[in-house]
Parts: structure tokens; C-alpha cells; sequence
């Protein structure tokens, strides 16, 4: 029997190629992972003008209790689109791989709120993650944004 990849076991299976008896993080395990290191994505409204399009641009991020929090200004595309239809999308995606797809990615999607107040619990978790937001938080045409994860799409790559 060789040793290289297409080895097979006396029985005809193939050899694993790792050591199963070590575990494995799972899918979920590796979605949350992968959020919660990256602090920038792409959120996704439904635009106005012209009505109903998907409208997506770069944003920054942070998560609090498992949920995106944004901090948008009024005059923002994605404030006048999220006050008319709450429903939005978050991707994020790793980066680094010669080859983009082959990196993780991540789509979570539900609808997405102003957070009443001074933005309680969004506001620490936004401002932790990104400190120099403090000086444009408190500006009164920003708010918080939280979007509230009723699915969540896991790409690990190719397949």
C-alpha cells in the first residue's frame, strides 16, 4: 500500500487524510470565528431609487450579543432605505488567499433597526471595536444600527 493521498485501506475506503480523532470546529463554530475577527463588510438594503434594486456598500461593523451593529448617519443611502424596508444583509469575507474565493465568508440577514436611545449595549460594542468613531457617535444625524440574524449563510471557500 503507498502512502501518498490515494492510498486505500484494506476495506477499499479511502485513507483519511487528517486524524480523525482530533475534532473539528463546525460550520457555525467557523462562521462565528471568522466574524468575529473581521470589523468591515458589506451591508445590503433595499433601495429606494430605483425602487426594490439591492444597494450594497462598505461599511464597518462590530457585533453585539451575536448581532451586527452599525452606526449610520440620517442622510446615509441605508438609513432612508432601512426607515422604509427593515430587511438588510451583512457579508463578510476573509481576506488574504491568492485566490478570493477560496477564502470564508459569511452572509447574515434580517432586519436591521434603529437602536432606541443612546444605543445602550450597541454603542460599547461599536465604539470598542472602532474607538475613533467616538467623535462623530455623538453627532446627532448618526445612529445605531442593529441587524437582527434570522439566517446566516457559511461559505468556507470552494465548497
Amino acid at each position: 500500500m503507498t502512502e501518498d493521498a490515494h492510498s486505500r485501506t484494506s476495506g477499499g475506503a479511502p485513507e483519511a487524510l487528517y486524524d480523525v480523532n482530533i475534532p473539528t470546529p463546525t460550520h457555525a463554530e467557523r462562521a462565528r470565528t471568522l466574524v468575529a475577527h473581521i470589523s468591515t463588510g458589506t451591508l445590503c438594503t433595499l433601495a429606494q431609487e430605483p425602487e426594490g434594486y439591492p444597494y450594497g456598500s462598505f461599511v464597518t461593523v462590530a457585533f453585539d450579543a451575536g448581532n451586527p451593529v452599525f452606526l449610520i448617519s440620517g442622510i446615509a443611502e441605508h438609513t432612508k432605505n432601512l426607515e422604509r424596508d427593515s430587511r438588510a444583509s451583512l457579508l463578510v469575507a476573509e481576506g488574504g488567499a491568492a485566490d478570493p474565493l477560496a477564502n470564508g465568508r459569511v452572509t447574515l440577514l434580517g432586519p436591521c433597526r434603529r437602536v432606541a436611545g443612546d444605543g445602550g449595549s450597541a454603542r460599547q460594542a461599536f465604539l470598542a471595536a472602532h474607538p475613533n468613531a467616538s467623535y462623530y457617535a455623538d453627532f446627532r444625524d448618526f445612529g445605531f444600527w442593529k441587524l437582527e440574524v434570522s439566517s446566516i449563510r457559511y461559505i468556507g471557500g470552494y465548497g
